[in-house]
C-alpha cells in the first residue's frame, strides 16, 4: 500500500513538471525524482525508456543548436549583403549630388548666353528701326538699306531660333533636375528601407546568438544527465 502511494505522489510531481516546464527539463527532473525514491520504488522504474528519454532530450537539445547556429550565420550573411546594398546607394547618392551641381552650372551659362542673344537681338531691333527711318530720308540708299534689312532681319530670326533652342534646352535641364529630385528621394526610401531591413537582421542576429549560447548550453546539460545516469545504471 505504501509503494502504491510512493507511485502516485511520483506521477502527480511529474504531471506538475511537465506543466510548468519545457520537456527537456521536465523528463530530466523526472529522472531525478525515480533516483530518489526508495531501492523498491526504483526497482520498477522504467531505467531503459527513462535513458531513452534522455538521450531523445539531448539529441533535440544538439539539434535546436545546430538550427540556431545556422540561423545565426544567415542572418551574417544577410546583414553583409544588406551593408554592400546601402554602400551602393550612397554612392549613387553622391554621383546624383555631382550631376546636379553640374546641372545648375550648365543652367547659369545658357542663362548668360540667352542673355547676351537678348542684347543681340535688341541691338538689331534698334539698328533696323534706325535703317527704317533713313531709308524714308534717303531713297537713294534705299537698295543698300533694303539689302541690310533683309540681312538684319535674317539675324534676328537666327536668333530668335536660337532663344527658342535655349529655351528648349532650359526646359529639358528643368526636367531633368526634376526628375534628379525625384531619383533622390527614391534613394533615401531605398536607404531607408535598407537600413530597416538591416536593423531586423541585426535584432535577430543577436536573438539567434542568444538562442545558440541557450541551447549549447541545454545540450551539455542534457548530456551530463545522460552521463550520470546511464553510469548509475551501470
Amino acid at each position: 500500500m505504501k509503494e502504491t502511494n510512493m507511485n502516485m505522489n511520483m506521477n502527480m510531481n511529474m504531471n506538475k513538471v511537465k506543466q510548468g516546464m519545457n520537456p527537456g527539463r521536465a523528463v530530466l527532473l523526472c529522472a531525478i525524482l525515480l533516483l530518489t525514491l526508495s531501492p523498491r520504488a526504483s526497482a520498477k522504474t522504467d531505467v531503459p525508456g527513462a535513458l531513452q528519454q534522455l538521450k531523445q532530450n539531448e539529441e533535440n537539445a544538439k539539434a535546436n543548436a545546430k538550427q540556431y547556429s545556422e540561423n545565426e550565420e544567415i542572418a551574417a550573411k544577410n546583414i553583409g549583403e544588406v551593408t554592400v546594398a546601402i554602400k551602393q546607394l550612397r554612392d549613387q547618392k553622391s554621383q546624383l549630388a555631382v550631376n546636379a551641381q553640374n546641372l545648375d552650372k550648365n543652367r547659369a551659362i545658357l542663362a548668360k548666353m540667352k542673355e547676351k542673344l537678348e542684347a543681340f537681338k535688341k541691338e538689331e531691333e534698334t539698328a533696323l528701326k534706325k535703317e527704317d527711318a533713313q531709308i524714308a530720308q534717303l531713297r537713294a540708299a534705299l537698295e543698300k538699306l533694303e539689302a541690310n534689312k533683309q540681312k538684319r532681319e535674317a539675324n534676328i530670326e537666327t536668333y530668335s531660333a536660337k532663344i527658342n533652342e535655349v529655351d528648349v534646352e532650359r526646359a529639358d535641364w528643368e526636367q531633368q533636375k526634376a526628375a534628379f529630385a525625384s531619383l533622390q528621394k527614391e534613394l533615401d526610401a531605398k536607404e531607408a528601407k535598407a537600413n530597416a531591413e538591416r536593423t531586423k537582421w541585426v535584432d535577430k542576429l543577436k536573438e539567434y546568438k542568444a538562442e545558440a549560447v541557450k541551447w549549447e548550453k541545454e545540450s551539455q546539460v542534457a548530456e551530463q544527465q545522460r552521463v550520470k545516469f546511464d553510469k548509475l545504471k551501470k
